[in-house]
């Protein structure tokens, strides 16, 4: 193997970094849920068994790194002549192809994990009394999208050597001849994986800017959401490291570097997607801008979009101008009672039919709803 970045003690920092910094992160998105009485909802618990995956798949990683089997130079081949390398076999090659095998698997439900987080996530944002329907079909859809991804790519990296596993990690020419479905599942795992990751952070940005909030919210919330940038972007250093590892792959005598480079990368993305999908609730701990203030802003920002839209309420703007004032002091967000953050309160003010109701006076319905978030 020639010299990269990718050195054993290299490896080893990512793979004590990451999972640390993961566990703080977990451990103070409940903190700061329990803080705030909250219940914590799907897309809390989801962290948890992502976290395990991703401290498993650091242990893997260490091992590899301590036995000199990843990020360093693999004994050269056993067998003369110029395709030596594959028949040969050694200590270090046999673990080295162990670890892929059970990282690329693992990693598929750590990756799927993560995704699932964010969607539903996502959900509780943008549930707001169905008043977008479209887009939480699309989360839905993309929910049920990811599970059936997570399962094939997973169930597929099991048997990719069909019901001989010890296959994955035998010499070269072996691996080619019984687990010839290897390539074709690792090409499509990693673009299908850069693909669904591009989607599912693109969006909520198209909604977040349509919003009617503040410029500072919305900057807040955009923001939250492009730290994501930083999982995608080592997506796509995987994805072109495989890409690169599937041409010609059994015929690549120092196949050893790339191999590294993906367990690499992988490990980043893994660690870095840990710490993201945990951010929103974090924020809650910089600033008096809460989660619950979050989900709240914009779920405001659809239920005045909703009455925008509403042909009741254009029909009766002038009326809704014209109320009292001190009707109109006694809606305000200050005078609402408040109450724990878990529990999002929606007020919906708009034109009533005055001809159902009878009535010419204030023409006004408040409508509140109450949701555990």
């Amino acid at each position: 193997m020639s010299r990269t970045y990718a050195t054993p003690a290299a490896v080893i920092v990512i793979s004590i970094l990451f999972p640390v910094l993961g566990i703080i992160a977990v451990s103070l998105r409940f903190y700061t849920r329990g803080k705030a009485k909250i219940r914590p909802w799907v897309d809390d618990w989801l962290t948890v068994p992502a976290l395990f995956l991703e401290i498993v798949l650091a242990g893997l990683l260490i091992w590899g790194a301590a036995t000199r089997s990843l990020g360093d130079l693999l004994p050269p081949p056993n067998v003369p002549g110029p395709d030596g390398y594959l028949f040969s076999i050694s200590y270090q090659q046999i673990r080295l192809q162990q670890i892929q095998y059970f990282f690329d698997f693992i990693g598929v439900f750590a990756f799927g994990l993560l995704k699932l987080s964010i969607l539903f996530f996502y959900r509780k944002i943008f549930c707001t009394m169905q008043i977008d329907k479209t887009l939480d079909i699309i989360i839905i859809f993309l929910i049920v999208l990811v599970i059936v991804w997570m399962l094939a790519f997973g169930i597929g990296a099991i048997f990719l050597c069909g019901v001989h596993p010890t296959n994955a990690w035998a010499p070269v020419a072996v691996v080619a001849e019984k687990c010839s479905a290897q390539l074709p599942l690792l090409e499509g795992y990693a673009i299908s994986d850069f693909i669904i990751d591009v989607i599912i952070w693109a969006l909520p940005h198209f909604k977040i800017w349509r919003l009617y909030m503040d410029i500072r919210r919305k900057l807040a919330v955009a923001a939250v959401f492009f730290v994501g940038l930083l999982t995608i972007a080592a997506s796509a250093a995987r994805m072109a490291i495989y890409i690169k590892y599937i041409v010609n792959a059994f015929e690549q005598s120092d196949g050893e570097t790339l191999i590294t480079y993906l367990l690499f990368w992988s490990m980043i993305e893994c660690g870095l997607g840990v710490i993201v999908v945990c951010l929103p609730t974090l924020r809650a701990l910089l600033g008096p801008l809460s989660p619950g203030s979050i989900v709240s802003g914009i779920k405001s920002g659809f239920a005045l979009r909703s009455l925008q839209s509403s042909p009741a309420t254009e029909q009766h703007t002038s009326r809704l101008y014209s109320l009292d004032k001190s009707v109109r002091a006694s809606s305000l967000p200050s005078n609402i009672p408040s109450h724990d953050e878990g529990l999002v309160q929606t007020y919906i003010v708009g034109a009533d039919d005055w001809q159902t109701r009878g009535a010419s006076g204030s023409g006004i319905k408040v409508k509140r709803e109450i949701e555990q978030c």
